[in-house]
């Protein structure tokens, strides 16, 4: 088979423009976006020019090499949804309607965090510009590419890698010049970015990681001595009311119990069944990095963020009860629009079209009467490579992790930071209470 290389011209001579791909209309102006990404994207090439292999290859080189044959290679539709061709783990969607999801949700989280990550003074302290050295930011799952664009931004001087199984909606003169997309499955591992970065940012990829101990040791790996990992994923559970005590799924003996708890569930198990390691990682992050041989305890620490689904908490804070209403909002909406991009998740896991359109119609219920009161967890775990050199003054660089108009991270109320490896366990061991019980079982 020919490896000639093709440039991001030569793709656009290749044909007609399928909308699909390059012509992500996201719904931007909803979410306050800066006038430079507002309007029209249109899909952005990597940059990236080694070959590729499949995920059960035994070569270690995942990077994609552009050949006649790319779009075969990295997209396929199915039942009108475009999917990343290049891992059969990963199965929610690449396209329009994701993309818009995608950005609702970030911008949820980012409320929450008061920006774009949490350990800002770490995050600016490992950037910290340095004569003769280029600092380097490396976003695993991009997604839509906008963590990455803004982080480029913030950071002009630093270099910004973004990687993801499926080409971005970002029309190339967005773009920063700082900043690059490669296309990548990190399940092949990551050799080639061995101690490069000073910033490793994953955030909900852990559905579609297998044997997740070996998975972090690789990202770890790409850390610069000091260099911070942030990993932020999501709680596989719901949790109800501002105690976040856990609430039973919706089931045919329990009609009563919360249907998006049903739906976050089952996508747990669809995980699993086709070779997740879920619970590899909901357990390696709740505990926290401090027992990682590469990691500085001392820099480690863990979190839980909670994010209502729909604008039902409030706060005696105004500034505080607007975040949990915006954000609740953005919740409500980006988990409607998940149970589209579910179906075929579900249905590769054994459930029929029917239940799936069946949980979608009581989620949706659910949402619209806010007769439940849910809140959505993500945990977070972040830390610094050793040895964690001196701190360099960050006098003169802008306030970087925030947009303009982003909030202070102390105003939002729902976001508790665990400072010990005791903390982190006695919080995690607190959130099993009201556990038991199971789910109907699997189709065959």
């Amino acid at each position: 088979m020919s490896k000639e290389r093709w440039s991001a011209q030569d793709l656009d001579r290749e044909g007609p423009k399928e909308t699909t791909v390059r012509q992500a209309r996201i719904e931007q102006g909803a979410l306050n976006f800066s006038p430079s990404q507002a309007g029209i994207s249109h899909y952005a090439s990597s940059m990236v020019e080694t070959s590729y292999q499949s995920e059960d290859a035994k070569s270690k080189i995942s990077t994609y090499s552009y050949r006649t044959d790319m779009r075969a290679k990295l997209l396929q539709e199915i039942d009108g949804r475009t999917i990343n061709n290049l891992s059969d783990l990963y199965c929610l969607p690449s396209d329009d309607l994701e993309w818009a999801r995608l950005d609702k949700q970030h911008t949820a989280i980012i409320l929450g965090l008061g920006g774009l990550y949490p350990a800002r003074e770490e995050v600016r302290a490992a950037l910290a510009p340095q004569e003769g050295e280029t600092k380097r930011i490396l976003d695993l799952g991009c997604g839509t590419g906008t963590w990455a664009t803004e982080m480029a931004r913030e950071y002009p001087h630093a270099e910004v890698v973004g990687v993801d199984l499926a080409p971005i909606p970002i029309d190339n003169e967005a773009i920063p010049s700082n900043c690059r997309f490669e296309i990548d499955n990190i399940n092949l591992g990551l050799p080639h970015f061995s101690e490069q970065f000073d910033v490793v940012h994953i955030r909900l990829v852990g559905s579609g990681l297998k044997n997740f101990e070996e998975r972090m040791r690789d990202i770890h790996s790409c850390l610069k001595p000091g260099g911070i990992v942030i990993w932020i994923d999501a709680d596989f559970d719901l949790y109800s009311t501002e105690k976040f005590e856990y609430h039973p799924p919706g089931t045919d003996d329990n009609p009563g119990g919360s249907w998006p708890q049903r739906v976050l569930q089952e996508m747990r198990r669809a995980c699993l069944k086709l070779g997740s390691d879920l619970h590899g990682m909901e357990s390696a992050l709740d505990a926290g990095l401090w027992r990682d041989p590469l990691m500085d305890p001392e820099t480690c620490k863990t979190g839980s963020l909670y994010i209502p689904i729909g604008s039902w908490a409030s706060h005696e804070e105004a500034e505080a009860a607007q975040l949990l209403e915006y954000a609740g909002t953005l919740m409500r909406q980006d988990f409607i629009d998940a149970m589209k991009s579910l179906i075929l998740l579900m249905v590769k896991a054994g459930w029929s079209k029917n239940d799936v359109e069946m949980w979608r119609g009581k989620l949706i219920e659910e949402l619209t009467e806010l007769k439940i009161h849910m809140a959505v967890r993500f945990r977070l775990a972040w830390g610094r490579r050793t040895p964690v050199p001196e701190t360099r003054s960050t006098q003169g660089m802008p306030i970087t992790g925030e947009r303009p108009d982003s909030p202070s991270k102390d105003n939002y109320p729902w976001f508790y930071v665990y400072d010990t490896e005791e903390a982190a366990l006695e919080q995690a061991e607190a959130r099993k209470k009201g556990k038991a019980g199971t789910l109907p079982p699997l189709p065959s």
